[in-house]
């Protein structure tokens, strides 16, 4: 959890976990020790805006409470000029440092994210109090802006539970609060909030979470009792209540039985991490098989960081799956040795892999097994 105890800092990280997330909003003042410079800047709002083509509702425009629509893109900066906010989504997608951040949360959190980028203009509201339906973390990259956020309404909304849909809280915020460059500020999923730029251009990024639901894993059940016919079929015709009522309680007992002969957690949570991907994904010409080792022996790979593995022994003994970043690769003929020092480090050579197989031949098994695993993805070239 390094990456979202840096995040939090100076707050104590355990303490944030035990008060704070998913039941109350915190800020968090930098004090002056850390800026998101590094993320995110005017420069890059800018290299964005000029080189990329982003498209409704990619990119798009909000004042007094109301989202523009989309012919408003087509006069964006007078739409600012007039004090329109400005919001990119999934800027993650757009700037590499961003790209890396938000990959490290994930490797923490183990959940979904995405990041949103927002530019507000002096004393101007550009969204109406509302919420959101997943986990949010605010860092002020520039300038000033007030925020208050209010108790929840509905607990926990779901995804089809908007905001538009209920009545904002008649209550007075719990907190307001200022927010300076290196502060953040936690709203948990379904606090009502909103913000006003102060005396100058605010410029921020949103960390949201997507933390998955018990009703997220139900349907993730559902989907795997799909695969049997006996869940597919035709419940009885309902002339007769009690072949229906038996059939039901049939449907619940197999459920159990089914559910008690499964490790369903293990599952799930393989399933999670199967959905995962890279943050760079390619790298031409090696997984095309060229140019894999130009330095011989001395080659040196690394492996992508911020991934959740997990490595499974193949059920002849014979060599270990490895699922990682939504891939399944059978490796054969390996030793247990081999894989705890494969995703153990970084960076490692082809020499360190001759340590780890100290029985094999460099041409004849190493460089078949590598050249696999980069074509793969599972490794790079360094």
């Amino acid at each position: 959890m390094r990456s979202i105890a840096n995040l939090l800092q100076p707050y104590n990280l355990q303490e944030f976990l035990d008060n704070n997330w998913t039941n109350k909003a915190v800020v968090i003042p930098s004090e002056g020790k850390k800026n998101f410079a590094h993320l995110f800047s005017w420069e890059k709002l800018n290299y964005i805006l000029n080189f990329h083509q982003l498209k409704y509702p990619d990119i798009r425009l909000a004042i007094g409470g109301k989202v523009l629509d989309e012919i408003e893109n087509a006069n964006l900066i007078k739409s600012c000029q007039s004090g329109a906010t400005l919001i990119i989504n999934e800027v993650h997608k757009l700037i590499p440092e961003i790209a890396h951040f938000a990959a490290e949360i994930k490797s923490d959190f183990g959940y979904a994210n995405q990041v949103n980028a927002y530019c507000s203009w002096p004393e101007k509201q550009g969204f109406s109090s509302h919420y959101d339906t997943h986990e949010v973390f605010i860092l002020q990259v520039d300038g000033i802006k007030q925020w208050y956020v209010f108790e929840d309404t509905i607990k926990y909304p779901l995804k089809e539970q908007k905001s538009s849909s209920f009545p904002p809280p008649e209550t007075a915020a719990y907190l307001n609060c200022t927010l300076h460059p290196g502060d953040v500020l936690y709203i948990p999923r379904g606090h009502w909030h909103y913000a006003v730029a102060c005396e100058e251009p605010s410029l921020h990024l949103t960390l949201g979470i997507h933390c998955k639901t018990g009703i997220d894993l139900l349907e993730w059940l559902v989907s795997e009792l799909r695969e049997q016919s006996e869940w597919r079929k035709s419940l009885p015709l309902r002339t007769n209540a009690d072949s229906i009522n038996a059939n039901v309680n049939n449907l619940i007992a197999e459920l159990h039985r089914y559910a008690n002969s499964k490790n369903l957690a293990d599952e799930y949570s393989s399933y999670l991490d199967s959905l995962g991907k890279p943050v760079a994904k390619y790298s031409l010409p090696h997984q095309a098989g060229f140019n894999i080792f130009p330095y011989g022996v001395q080659t040196k790979f690394r492996i992508p960081k911020f991934q959740r593995v997990r490595i499974h022994e193949l059920p002849d003994g014979c060599g270990y799956k490895i699922v990682v970043a939504g891939k399944e690769v059978s490796v054969r003929g390996v030793t247990s040795k081999f894989m705890d020092n494969l995703f153990s480090t970084e960076f490692f050579t082809g020499e360190d892999v001759m340590d780890w197989l100290p029985d094999y031949d460099w041409e004849i098994d190493v460089v078949p097994l590598l050249s696999q695993l980069v074509v793969d993805g599972i490794i790079f070239v360094g």
